[in-house]
């Protein structure tokens, strides 16, 4: 009998692929698997928390800041789809046509479901999987949602357009899993309260994958009247409602928190907060991407907001805590890039990074939690059929493809402002640049969202952009 025990342990270590093994994995590592809480803030400026020195009272935030690592330049995307896409996939938008805008509530394109998602890539060691919030990544497919990409659960909106409040009364893209639901309340309250839900049910045996992501405090701005009230000293009413919003948005991250504690998971679970971008500004040209009117944000010293290249756009609001695995009050000041965080997830929960497609993304809890030097020499930060950036060093390189051509070259370090293009002094680091951010384009996949702007004009004129070779 005891032989043909071993018999069987071994055989259940050997057949973890199989459906039985990964349950027995998932309970035997569950001690030793980190809970992961990933929380994003959409359009949350720079300098809009405590921890950054903004007026806005964030003390939630501050706290977390202050227990783990602040994050000094880690670079999401231009946009909300682009920043959504690279952390669930590890891998730059480009790879996969999600380089241009994001996907609107007109859209029909999506993650292409070949792309594996950190849900799905955590579910397959034993994690439980909820995705709560603005999804981003594509509604007019079944296949695209996130129940069909590796989440157990979802509450909120697939196409991320939703007002500050919502009511039962008006038409709203709501949904509980793949159901559509009506309700009454604020966004970031109802969004709170639910992830609340999936920690305090949360079996214990299994590790647990959490996303939050909220879709405050991008426009339309709003919170409930007691946040708004708090900042009367504020001059314009679209001050006051954005302060509000990130004032409820830390609130919300409080409540979290605190059902962490109460069921004592909080030592045992990575949290990990950033925005999706940068806060947005006024731009001569709408996106239809939480476009405003208004100036509220306030990115501190970094050149313009959300959509741009600029570091305004794309240099986040972001930190990491981890009691007893993250030093308190530690600063990371070596860039990072938003893809990485999926590969250092996966490190942590024992997924492999092993995959079909190549990953942009890179292991950097070293870098985080022991301060070790990052092996990310490089980040692209975009590359389109219009314009493309990328940062080598303290180097950052920014090109308008479009006539007349403009190259912008910044030393980032000692010019983080983006005020004095160097372009001129420096021709052949230009053309070293030029030449990696090229072998990029030579990579990217035609965009989803001008080939859908293309189709949807098919029938009324043409619409020629690039080079029109002669057809063979």
């Amino acid at each position: 009998m005891a032989g043909f025990l071993r018999w069987w342990r071994r055989c259940c270590t050997a057949a973890v692929g199989g459906c039985l093994a990964v349950s027995l994995f998932g309970t035997a590592l569950a001690d030793e698997q980190p809970n992961i809480v990933y929380i994003l803030a959409s359009n949350l400026g720079w300098k809009d928390v405590g921890f950054h020195g903004g007026a806005i009272r964030t003390p939630n935030l501050d706290r977390l800041a202050a227990s783990g690592a602040v994050l000094n330049a880690l670079y999401a995307q231009p946009f909300s789809t682009q920043t959504r896409a690279a952390l669930m996939t590890g891998r730059y938008p480009m790879r996969y046509g999600l380089q241009t805008m994001s996907v609107l509530p007109s859209s029909r394109f999506g993650l292409p479901p070949e792309e594996r998602t950190l849900g799905q890539a955590l579910k397959q060691v034993g994690y439980t999987t909820a995705f709560i919030g603005k999804w981003q990544l594509g509604h007019a497919q079944p296949e695209f949602w996130p129940t069909r990409r590796g989440f157990d659960y979802f509450y909120g909106t697939l196409d991320g357009q939703v007002d500050a409040a919502i009511k039962k009364s008006a038409r709203t893209d709501w949904r509980r899993n793949e159901q559509p639901v009506k309700e009454d309340g604020y966004v970031t309250q109802l969004l709170a309260k639910d992830a609340v839900k999936v920690i305090e049910r949360q079996d214990s045996a299994h590790p647990l994958l959490l996303v939050l992501s909220f879709t405050a405090p991008a426009s339309p701005y709003g919170a409930p009247k007691e946040f708004v009230d708090a900042y009367r000293e504020l001059p314009e009413a679209a001050q006051r409602n954005y302060a509000g919003a990130v004032s409820a948005l830390d609130h919300a991250v409080g409540e979290v928190v605190a059902a962490l504690e109460r069921r004592h998971m909080l030592d045992n679970t990575l949290i990990v907060f950033q925005s999706d971008g940068g806060g947005a500004m006024p731009t001569k040209y709408p996106t239809g991407d939480g476009d405003v009117t208004d100036f509220a944000a306030d990115n501190g010293i970094y050149r313009e907001g959300k959509g741009s290249l600029y570091e305004g756009g794309v240099r986040v609001v972001a930190l990491l805590s981890w009691p007893g695995k993250i030093k308190p009050g530690s600063t990371v000041v070596q860039f990072l890039h938003v893809s990485d965080m999926y590969a250092t997830i996966l490190k942590l929960a024992g997924a492999s990074l092993e995959q079909p497609k190549k990953l942009d993304g890179m292991d950097v809890w070293p870098v985080i939690a022991t301060g070790q030097l990052s092996p990310r020499k490089q980040v692209l930060i975009n590359v389109e059929d219009f314009f493309g950036a990328i940062r080598i060093g303290e180097w950052k390189l920014i090109v308008y493809a479009t006539l007349p051509t403009r190259i912008e070259l910044f030393n980032i370090a000692n010019d983080p402002e983006e005020q004095e293009n160097v372009a001129g002094k420096y021709p052949e680091r230009v053309k070293d640049m030029m030449a990696v951010l090229t072998d990029y384009a030579y990579d990217m996949v035609p965009s989803k969202y001008l080939a859908e702007l293309v189709a949807a004009e098919a029938g009324k004129r043409p619409l020629v952009w690039r080079h029109n070779p002669v057809a063979r």
